[in-house]
């Protein structure tokens, strides 16, 4: 037999004592045999067929079926070899067949193990082998199992083994890299931060995610976040419209499919599982720190005709790096003074943040059972810290899990799924108004050189910084509970020899949330942004309020399915169909009042501004039913259809349901005859190819009515703000499903014994029907245009999955290693789009999703006279301080000026495409390996091109090019152009004009930059201790581990950025630029894994 992947068996308890023996009636005139002892039974192992011989012409066979620890297998296939005639073992592993011929052969066939042929005996007792190749590997697919080899969609998966390599604690961080083409994006590191997820590229103009599936149940992707990844027994990812169809418009990205950890029969095993960590941010601000720090600051603002600090304030700075005695700061001049700093830096980067944020995770499962009553049990806890020293963020998330099974009898099982999650969020609240809508944009408008207080009139004043801290640390709060509730009772039948199953279920969800927001702008505090030197009694922007937000979410689930197989000859059939219903009704409460008082507990109650009060009620429902044919030949050629009705209340009546189709066939090339010379060498060669089409329901529940809004004036009326409404939006009369047609060829290849596997996929996927706007209306229509199922969206792409895994014999103990690479990538074009005059201010046909148009460097004017005269920018509001070391840009178009034109595809002026933000060949590297009770895992990930240009607002990149009195980092303040240093990397000193519509504010060839990267993402090493050593502690394993996270990186990218951190803070205003947010953390960890 060959060597192959070892696969975990499905592992039942049985009843020890059997019946040894029986009758057999062989017609009226045979006497009754009693069966032989157990000593001569046969024992067949490992598929070898024991010859018996007898000369009876018809028998009945009696046996037991186990797999190789001895357990019991029930379910097993007991068929007559070239008849129909057959049977299951039951519970107990036990079979009887009558009627048939000594001198037949009988094969045993049960998924996950090795088929068992062998002639028929009296009594048989069979051991049945783990099936330890990668070909008979089960894979979850909608409301069913399938043998991967026998797919015929684009399906790949993670399971537990994988998942707890990297001993993460959120499905996020664990899905990340893993599954080519799965696309996982944590936007930054901030404690507790879920993912979004995404597969295969760009969906559809108006956005679409896949579908998740949590055991059956539709959930959402904060639902997934808060799964504990231990729980996770594996993960499907179904990622053409064949595999996805059976859930027609829910499906039309993509889905998928959770399934938690069941439970077992056997023995009571409780297992525990903790992880103690730390984070350190990838990536801090280290700050330019020199005598001429002021001087070069002035220097932005005179270049642009402005001023900044006074003579008064640079002569103190300078004369403080020689006079360290100087005060760091003294505000001088009466009620409309300066003040005065000293050299004494803050880099409140550094001083305002830990270096290692803690967390840990500890979890407990409890498994087990009977024939009958089977249960798995598990309680989690995971507990994370924020970085801010005076008010970290404090993170805890409770979770319980029961999945139970009840055996009535053969026939009838009835099963339970119930989860709690429980999570509170005690969150730093860092909002002072838009433009200061977290700490880090605070921060970098500061001078870093002001302390906390200054000495006025013999009184210590908070100036900003002061303020910021007191405000985040005592004056402001942000609580968030979280209550997920879900419960699933369901029932399985089986008839006709297992042959017909039958499923129902029934699922209740409830979610809760209360947050509690308030912030108290109170100072008083010296204003010094932009040198104001204002002191005040509060805050000067902002407000200060009380604001509480409460929801109820309530969503039942109804899945009703049968699925029949029949097999006959070669010819293998399986037919499904079912019926799915959804029903979801969310609604939220929020109150605000201005002016909380000042006390310490906190209320809408006790607030003394006018209560304002609003609601969203939202409620929708959908229905399907679905059904799904496959048939194979010899498994060879294999072919499936899928086929969903859609139901839902999210369009208009008359265009609420839709009929979605999908074909996938398959080819396994290596069971032909003429491919026999090389199945030594290839074990499995499949060609698959897919169609299907799905809708997209992917939109607001009201989303299609024409609804007018009711506004709160700000002006009185009769001493009272009036509320007024406009006119409501116009909706098409042809609002409808947007349509998603896929096209997929694959590829899988397995060789040299299975320990080498190959999976390759080419994709098309057109969107069609896109919602849009249509038509160029009069502005005395009064209204937006309203939009129409008109434009259409490509995105073509391939993936690629390559693995080995192997062991060999080192001084007498298996070393076991594997290698696995995944790689994928794709580009989304606008095939159809209304845009009459191809504006490149909107989509327009032909546009690649991600373009960046910019202008071309032509490096610096040489001199002021170059300048003068050069072509400058057309919207630049500095052209009059335009000089040597400017930015200087090439004119395509030899018009004298730097512009846009028409700003279109037929004249866009001296503007062209110069790179794309969409990450391409994203790829993973996993190393893995195994020896004497040490292991190790390590995961690369990385991006093969990626552009990014740095926003407008992105201080961390820019500095006081952005403004005047943003920080200046260390980076920019040592690469400023001056005329000792003509080919710096920045230009001649000017503020503000990475704003607006400046030199730096259009992406431009100089500074786009190369978001390339490859990073260590995960590196686990660990030890199990010896059997031999762990029961003697009556412990059945113990393990102990190091886990490492975002150890390093290699990129080309500017030091401002973290290559993973390039998403804007989804927690702050419009005003905030890339950078400025909560740094990607590198975490250290360990534990203990403890079974018993």
């Amino acid at each position: 037999m060959k060597k192959r992947q070892k696969i975990k068996p499905i592992q039942v308890n049985y009843l020890k004592s059997v019946c040894i023996a029986s009758c057999l009636a062989l017609g009226p005139t045979c006497p009754i045999k009693a069966l032989p002892s157990t000593s001569n039974m046969n024992s067949v192992s490992n598929g070898a067929v024991i010859q018996v011989k007898s000369d009876l012409l018809s028998m009945t066979v009696h046996g037991i079926v186990k797999d190789n620890t001895g357990m019991a297998l029930p379910g097993v296939n007991v068929i007559v070899k070239g008849e129909s005639k057959g049977v299951i073992t039951d519970i107990d592993g036990n079979f009887t067949i009558e009627n048939i011929s000594s001198s037949s052969i009988l094969v045993f066939s049960y998924i996950g193990f090795e088929s068992v042929e062998i002639k028929a005996k009296d009594y048989l007792e069979i051991t049945m082998q783990e099936e330890k190749t990668q070909l008979n590997e089960v894979v979850v697919v909608g409301y069913g199992l399938q043998k991967k080899v026998n797919l015929t969609g684009a399906v790949d998966k993670i399971d537990s083994k994988s998942i707890s390599a990297l001993q993460v604690n959120t499905i996020g961080e664990a899905l990340q890299g893993q599954i080519p083409n799965l696309n996982v994006d944590i936007s930054d590191g901030r404690p507790g931060r879920a993912a979004s997820f995404n597969i295969r590229g760009t969906t559809s103009i108006n956005g679409g995610s896949p579908l998740i599936i949590i055991d059956e149940v539709a959930s959402t992707a904060e639902e997934l976040n808060n799964i504990s990844p231990k729980d996770i027994e594996d993960i499907s990812v179904l990622k053409d419209a064949a595999s996805a169809a059976i859930y027609g418009a829910r499906g039309t990205y993509g889905v998928i499919l959770v399934t938690t950890k069941r439970a077992k029969a056997g023995e009571l095993k409780i297992n525990y599982t903790n992880n103690f960590g730390w984070g350190k941010a990838s990536r801090v601000i280290d700050l330019y720190n020199a005598p001429d720090y002021a001087s070069i600051i002035n220097t932005f603002a005179s270049n642009i005709g402005q001023g900044y600090y006074t003579a008064e304030q640079v002569a103190y700075f300078e004369k403080s790096w020689e006079d360290p005695s100087l005060p760091d700061a003294q505000y001088v001049g009466g009620t409309n003074g300066k003040t005065l700093f000293g050299n004494n830096q803050h880099n409140y980067f550094k001083e305002w943040f830990r270096d290692f944020t803690p967390r840990q995770n500890h979890h407990l499962s409890i498994l087990g059972g009977s024939d009958k009553f089977k249960y798995f049990l598990s309680g989690d806890f995971n507990h994370e810290e924020g970085n801010i020293k005076f008010k970290p963020d404090n993170i805890n998330r409770y979770s319980l899990r029961s999945n139970l099974t009840y055996e009535i009898n053969k026939h009838v099982s009835i099963f339970s799924n119930t989860s709690l999650i429980h999570r509170k969020d005690d969150l730093a609240y860092t909002y002072v108004y838009d433009w200061y809508s977290n700490i880090y944009r605070f921060l970098e408008c500061i001078n870093p050189y002001y302390p906390e207080t200054v000495l006025i009139n013999d009184k210590e004043i908070p100036t900003d910084a002061g303020f910021y801290r007191n405000y985040i640390a005592n004056q402001t709060g942000n609580e968030i509970t979280t209550n997920q509730f879900s419960t699933t009772l369901g029932l399985n039948l089986s008839f006709l020899q297992n042959s017909l199953k039958l499923h129902g279920d029934f699922t209740y969800k409830f979610y809760d949330t209360n947050n509690l927001q308030w912030n108290d702008l109170t100072g008083p505090m010296i204003f010094l942004q932009a040198n104001n030197n204002t002191i005040n009694d509060s805050y000067p922007n902002g407000s200060s309020q009380i604001t509480r937000t409460m929801g109820r979410q309530n969503t039942t689930y109804i899945n009703l399915y049968a699925t029949y197989d029949k097999s006959f000859g070669g010819h293998n059939l399986t037919l499904m169909g079912g019926f799915n219903r959804e029903d979801n009704s969310y609604l939220a409460m929020t109150g605000k009042r201005a002016n909380p008082l000042g006390v310490t507990e906190h209320s809408l109650n006790l607030a003394e501004g006018d209560a304002v009060i609003s609601e969203s009620d939202d409620k929708y429902a959908s229905q399907s039913t679905f059904f799904r044919v496959n048939y194979n030949y010899n498994q060879r050629y294999l072919l499936e259809v899928n086929g969903c009705y859609n139901i839902s209340s999210k369009f208009p009546q008359g265009q609420r349901d839709a009929m979605f189709f999908s074909v996938s066939g398959g080819w396994r090339v290596s069971e032909e005859a003429f491919f026999a010379p090389l199945k030594d060498k290839i074990d499995n060669l499949k060609i698959r190819a897919s169609y299907g089409s799905l809708g997209n329901q992917n939109v607001g529940s009201y989303d299609y009515l024409s609804i007018m809004s009711l506004t709160q004036s700000s002006y009185l009326l009769e001493g009272q703000r009036p509320y007024y409404t406009s006119s409501p939006q116009p909706k098409s009369l042809n609002y409808t499903w947007e349509k998603a047609m896929t096209i997929d060829l694959g590829l899988d290849l397995t060789m040299l014994e299975n320990r080498l596997s190959l999976t390759a996929d080419i994709y098309q996927r057109d969107t069609k029907q896109m919602l849009a706007p249509f038509h160029s209306l009069p502005s005395v229509f009064g209204a937006t245009v309203p939009k129409e199922n008109n434009a259409k969206l490509r995105t073509r792409g391939w993936e690629a999955s390559l693995g080995w895994t192997d062991n060999i014999d080192l001084g007498g103990k298996p070393f076991t290693y594997g290698v696995r690479l995944g790689i994928s990538d794709y580009t989304s074009k606008i095939k159809e789009y209304y845009n009459p005059s191809n504006y490149l201010g909107d989509y327009y046909v032909g546009q690649t999703i991600g373009e960046i148009w910019g202008l071309t460097n032509d490096g610096y004017f040489l001199t002021d006279e170059e300048a003068k005269h050069g072509a400058l920018l057309e919207t630049s509001s500095n052209k009059a301080y335009a000089s040597a070391g400017c930015i200087k840009f090439k004119d395509f178009d030899n018009d004298g000026i730097i512009s846009k034109g028409e700003w279109t595809l037929q004249d866009h002026g001296d503007f062209k495409v110069i790179g794309n933000t969409t990450p391409r060949y994203q790829y993973s590297i996993t190393l893995n390996a195994s020896y004497a009770g040490f292991d190790i895992n390590a995961f690369f990930r990385g991006v093969g091109q990626r552009d990014v240009y740095p926003d407008k607002e992105s201080a961390a990149f820019w500095g006081p090019y952005s403004r005047k009195y943003m920080v200046m980092p260390k980076f920019v303040g040592e690469n400023i152009w001056t005329e000792d240093n003509p080919n710096a990397y920045f230009p001649r000193p000017q503020a503000y004009i990475s704003t607006g519509s400046q030199d730096l504010s259009f992406a431009q060839t100089k500074y786009l930059q190369n978001a390339a990267y490859l990073r260590l993402k995960n590196l686990t090493m660990g030890y199990t201790l010896p059997k031999s050593l762990t029961e003697k502690l009556h412990i059945e394993k113990l393990r102990v581990y190091f886990t490492g996270q975002n150890l390093f990186e290699f990129t080309p990218l500017t030091d401002a950025y973290d290559p993973e951190g390039l998403a804007h803070d989804p927690d702050a205003g419009e005003s905030v630029g890339i950078g400025t947010a909560y740094p990607i953390q590198r975490t250290y960890s360990f534990g203990v894994e403890l079974q018993f």
